[in-house]
C-alpha cells in the first residue's frame, strides 16, 4: 500500500489500484494525515484530538477518534486484520507505520538526511536532492491549507525544496546556466526573501550573456527585501551586482565552438499582422495583446527579420526594475537598427545616471530614427513601462514623422492603472490560435497544439522538453482564473471529454460555476467544445502533461466515476470497478474532433 500526502492526499493498494478515500469523513481524513505526518512516532489520542479538532473538541473525543480509525482500516484495508493495519494501536494511541504502508512524505525525509550525509557537490548528494525534487511536486496536506498541525511538515518541506533547488542549481550554474536559470527561479517562486537564489539567478543570467536578465534579478531582490524587511542586499549579493555591471558589454564568458547555425525556422501565420504593421498605411501606435505562448515574441522577432533595416526591437524592464535597467528596451532597439553612436551614448548616458532622458538626449534619438524609413519601435513584454519610458515614448511619437510603435503584453485588463494606458492605441491586435491550414506543414501539429504558438516549436522535442513548455503554458494562462477552472481543466485533461452535466456531477461544482469555468478556459484556448456543448483539451501535448500529474490509481477512480455518472444518465446498470490503466499516458483523442472554435 501507498499513501501519497505531498499534494492531495491519494492511497494505492499493492497492485497499484485506488482506495477511494472521498468516502471518508473529513475528520477521518485529517486524523489520517496527521499521522502521516508525524509517522512512526505514537500519537496519543489527546494529541490526535487537539490537532484534529482544537478548541472545538467533540463531547467525547476518544470515541470519535478510534471510530474514524476503525473506519480507516475498513475503508483503506478491508479484510485486514486489525494487528496487520497500517495504524498501529500503541501505548493508548496511535501510529502510522511506514513498514506496512509506503508513505512519501517519509521517502522524502530519508532522502534529506541521505543527502546531508554526502558531501557537498558530490554525485550522490545531487541525485537525492533531485529525488526530493521528483518527490514533492507540491506541499504536502494541500486538502488542509489553513490546518495549523500541516504547518511544520510544509516549511518542512518548503525547505528541502529550496535547498535541494539551489544546490542543484548551483552545480549546473557553469556547465548548464539555462537550467540553473530554471531552477533558480522555482526557488525564488518557493522563497522570495532568501538571497542565495536570487544570486544563483543573476550567476546564470550573465553566464547566458543576458547582463540585463542578470539585473533584473538583483532589483527583484532589493525590492522583496525592502518592501517586506525593510533591509537591502546582503554584502555579498551587492558585490555581484557590482561584477556583472562592470563586465556589461563584454558577452558571455567563451564557450566551446558550436555547429554552424541551422536555417532559420519556418514561421507559419500571421500574415495579415506583418503586412500590417509593416505598411505604409501602419496604425501610430499598435498594441498586440495575448496570453502566454500566443507567440507576440515570435511576432515581432519575425517583424525584424523581414525588415531588419526598419524596425528596432527591446524588451521591457519587467515589474520592479530600477533605473538602472529602464531604458534597456530602447537601447536594444537603436542597437539593433544600427543608429548612429550619438543615440546610443545619450542612452547609455541617462542608464548610467539613472535619469530620464534630456530635451537634447531625445532629439539626438529622434534624429537617429528620422534616418530610418518608415522606422518600427518595438517593445517586447511593455507591460511595466513606466511613467519617464511611456512620455519619452510620446515625445519620439509625435517629433518622429512616420515613426510607428508595436507595443507587445498579455491583456488590455492588464494596463490598468499603468502609465501604458497613457499612451492610448490606434490599434488592439489580439493574436489568435494559429489555424489547421496554416499548421499543415508541421506534421501532427494541429493535434498535438490546437494552434498555440509556443508548442508548435516543440512538437518534436523530447517528451520531459514538450511536457515542460506545455505545462508552463497552462499554468500561466489559467493563473488569473478561479481555483474551479484549474479543476475542470485537470479532469478533462484525465478523462477525455465531457458534457457539461457532467463536470458538474465530477466536481461538485454549482452549474453556473461550471459554465463560467468553462467559458473562461475557452476565452484562453486551453479547451475546446462541440456543437453539443462537450468540452476537452485543445492541445494533445497540454492534455497529456496535465494527465501525467495523476497517478495512474487516481485516473482510474476518476473514470470510474465518470461511468457511474454516464450509466445513471443513460437509466442504466452502474459499471463495477475496473482495473486501473496501467499507462499514465491515456490514448488521445482526436483532437480534430474538438477544436470546432479555431476561428473564434
Amino acid at each position: 500500500m501507498r499513501v501519497t500526502v505531498l499534494g492531495r492526499l491519494s492511497v494505492a493498494g499493492p497492485d497499484g489500484q485506488v482506495v477511494p478515500t472521498d468516502g471518508l469523513p473529513r475528520r477521518a481524513r485529517q486524523v489520517l494525515c496527521v499521522l502521516a505526518a508525524r509517522h512512526d512516532r505514537p500519537q496519543s489520542k489527546d494529541a490526535l484530538a487537539d490537532a484534529v479538532w482544537g478548541e472545538e473538541l467533540p463531547g467525547n473525543h476518544v470515541a470519535a477518534l478510534e471510530h474514524y480509525i476503525s473506519l480507516i482500516r475498513r475503508t483503506l484495508q478491508p479484510g485486514r486484520p486489525t494487528a496487520e493495519s497500517f495504524i498501529v494501536t500503541r501505548a493508548g494511541g496511535y501510529l502510522f507505520a511506514t513498514a506496512r504502508a509506503d508513505l512519501d512524505l517519509a521517502e522524502l525525509r530519508t532522502a534529506v538526511r541521505g543527502a546531508d550525509e554526502h558531501a557537498a557537490g558530490t554525485p550522490g548528494r545531487l541525485a537525492l536532492r533531485q529525488r526530493i525534487l521528483d518527490l514533492a511536486e507540491d506541499l504536502p496536506f494541500g486538502d488542509d491549507e489553513y490546518a495549523e498541525w500541516a504547518d511544520g511538515p510544509r516549511a518542512e518541506v518548503r525547505q528541502a525544496l529550496l535547498l535541494a533547488l539551489c544546490e542543484l542549481a548551483g552545480d549546473a550554474v557553469e556547465v548548464d546556466p539555462a537550467r540553473a536559470l530554471r531552477l533558480a527561479g522555482e526557488a525564488v517562486a518557493l522563497d522570495r526573501f532568501a538571497e542565495t537564489p536570487y544570486r544563483l539567478a543573476m550567476r546564470a543570467a550573465a553566464g547566458l550573456g543576458r547582463t540585463d536578465d542578470a539585473l533584473r534579478w538583483y532589483d527583484r531582490c532589493q525590492q522583496a527585501l525592502d518592501e517586506e524587511l525593510g533591509v537591502p542586499p546582503s554584502v555579498e549579493t551587492a558585490h555581484l551586482r557590482a561584477e556583472i555591471v562592470a563586465r556589461r558589454g563584454q558577452g558571455p564568458a567563451a564557450r566551446p565552438a558550436r555547429p554552424a547555425a541551422a536555417p532559420p525556422r519556418l514561421f507559419l501565420g500571421r500574415r495579415t499582422e506583418l503586412e500590417l504593421l509593416l505598411a505604409d498605411s501602419a496604425p501610430a501606435v499598435v498594441h498586440l495583446v495575448g496570453p502566454i505562448g500566443a507567440g507576440k515574441s515570435a511576432l515581432l522577432s519575425e517583424l525584424v527579420r523581414r525588415a531588419p533595416e526598419r524596425v528596432g526591437l527591446g524588451r521591457g524592464p519587467g515589474a520592479g526594475a530600477t533605473d538602472t535597467l529602464r531604458l534597456t528596451w530602447l537601447r536594444s532597439a537603436l542597437e539593433g537598427l544600427g543608429a548612429a553612436s550619438t543615440a546610443r551614448a545619450a542612452v547609455e548616458a541617462a542608464m548610467g545616471a539613472q535619469r530620464g532622458l534630456s530635451v537634447a538626449e531625445l532629439t539626438a534619438v529622434a534624429d537617429a530614427l528620422r534616418a530610418v524609413d518608415r522606422p518600427v519601435l518595438a517593445v517586447d513584454d511593455a507591460t511595466d513601462l513606466d511613467a519617464d519610458s511611456v512620455t519619452e515614448l510620446g515625445w519620439l511619437r509625435d517629433h518622429c514623422p512616420g515613426l510607428r510603435l508595436a507595443l507587445a503584453y498579455p491583456y488590455p485588463s492588464a494596463l490598468a492603472g499603468r502609465p501604458l494606458a497613457n499612451l492610448g492605441a490606434d490599434l488592439v491586435l489580439r493574436l489568435e490560435p494559429l489555424t489547421q491550414a496554416e499548421l499543415a506543414p508541421v506534421d501532427g501539429g494541429w493535434t498535438a497544439t490546437g494552434g498555440v504558438p509556443a508548442l508548435v516549436g516543440v512538437v518534436d522535442a523530447p517528451t520531459p522538453v514538450a511536457a515542460s513548455v506545455a505545462m508552463h503554458v497552462a499554468r500561466v494562462r489559467a493563473r488569473a482564473l478561479p481555483p474551479s477552472a484549474w479543476e475542470i481543466l485537470r479532469l478533462c485533461a484525465t478523462v477525455g471529454p465531457l458534457a457539461v452535466g457532467e463536470v458538474r456531477e465530477l466536481t461538485a461544482l454549482a452549474l453556473p460555476e461550471v459554465l463560467s469555468g468553462v467559458d473562461q478556459l475557452v476565452h484562453a484556448h486551453l479547451l475546446t467544445e462541440d456543437l453539443d456543448g462537450r468540452v476537452a483539451l485543445r492541445a494533445e501535448l497540454i492534455r497529456a502533461a496535465i494527465d501525467a500529474q495523476v497517478s495512474a490509481a487516481h485516473r482510474a477512480h476518476l473514470v470510474e466515476r465518470r461511468d457511474a455518472v454516464r450509466a445513471r444518465a443513460a437509466g442504466g446498470p452502474v459499471p463495477e470497478a475496473r482495473t486501473p490503466v496501467p499507462s499514465r499516458r491515456r490514448r488521445s483523442t482526436p483532437t480534430e474532433r474538438w477544436n470546432t472554435n479555431s476561428r473564434r
